[in-house]
């Protein structure tokens, strides 16, 4: 598809065909079938605008509908709770009146009408209590299901599905937390790189399903080799990053020789043949933060320390100052 309109292969054109020839998007194909017909092709800047549309706003798109959602439920719940106010007011009025009328009236048979206005007034007192009640209980409900949603929606937006690692945005937000708990503090912070060797051999040789499976091993190992406050997150096709708080470089350096060798020694066995996966090696970048600096630099002196240990033969561990 991006062959015959001529579109440039870059991830949005890439996802739109995705999405549209694996049916993963309704709205989307509709949409791009009619521009196909109508305009007899689809131009780089259509390819950009039916991405925005139907794929990077529909998280956002999401939780908008549930902030409106939660905003009509607590809408219509303090105007049930006005309305039971309201209620009660009236009936305090009535039965205010009422003691009067029993303190000034000697009247048998003007009092009875008196406590019968006064059971009558308790009746409604206590019958709109419960219809609040009900509502609250019910509004209970209602939000606790949107704060699900809500939460569901957050970790969408900010976990890759394949490993249940944070995803690169979601790693951009952390970084942007630590290296700035870093500067206040002047705490050191360590960064490794990780990019798995020669994925594209793994994918040629035992195609797609065991490099997916490749990639959830990693970082399985990674995340089994991290703890307390560090954060893990895989922020590429076979690449991961992982953040250290209050770790010196040099053991830095440490905790990624263990992470190289520990993949290295592992045994990756595939379910359907029980044949080993041989030669699943990672080659890691190690560097440190310098307070004050950019995220930008610090992410780049990371990946000169990776391409290092490429360069140099890979399944190693390079560090850059």
């Amino acid at each position: 598809m991006l062959v015959r309109f001529h579109l440039p292969p870059n991830p949005i054109n890439f996802t739109l065909c995705y999405e549209h020839i694996a049916g993963l998007n309704k709205e989307l194909s509709f949409t791009l079938e009619k521009v196909l017909k109508e305009k007899q092709g689809l131009s780089p800047e259509d390819a950009a605008e039916l991405y925005r549309q139907y794929i990077w706003d529909v998280d956002r798109r999401i939780v908008d509908q549930q902030s409106k959602d939660l905003y009509m439920v607590m809408s219509e719940t303090i105007s049930g709770i006005d309305d039971s106010t309201s209620k009660a007011t009236n009936s305090g009025e009535t039965l205010k009146n009422c003691t009067t009328k029993l303190s000034e009236s000697g009247d048998l048979h003007e009092m009875r009408n008196v406590i019968a206005e006064v059971v009558s007034e308790t009746k409604t007192i206590a019958e709109s209590s419960q219809q609040l009640q009900k509502m609250l209980s019910e509004t209970k409900q209602e939000v606790e299901s949107l704060r699900e949603e809500l939460e569901r929606s957050r970790e969408q937006a900010t976990t890759d599905p394949l490993t249940g690692l944070l995803n690169r945005r979601a790693f951009e937000q952390q970084l942007a937390c630590v290296t700035s708990e870093a500067n206040q503090s002047r705490d050191s912070l360590g960064l490794l790189i990780i990019d798995i060797d020669k994925f594209k051999r793994v994918n040629d040789t035992y195609g797609h399903l065991i490099g997916d499976k490749v990639i959830r091993f990693v970082a399985k190992q990674l995340t089994n080799n991290i703890k307390g406050k560090d954060i893990v997150a895989r922020i590429g096709g076979e690449e991961y990053a992982i953040l250290l708080p209050n770790t010196q470089l040099d053991n830095a350096r440490i905790l990624a020789e263990s992470i190289r060798a520990n993949i290295e020694r592992s045994k990756l066995k595939r379910t359907d043949t029980s044949q080993y996966i041989d030669g699943v090696t990672v080659s890691i970048g190690v560097t440190a933060y310098k307070h004050g600096e950019i995220t930008d630099d610090f992410l780049e002196r990371a990946d000169e320390a990776l391409y290092k240990s490429k360069n140099n033969g890979r399944n190693r561990v390079s560090m850059s100052f």
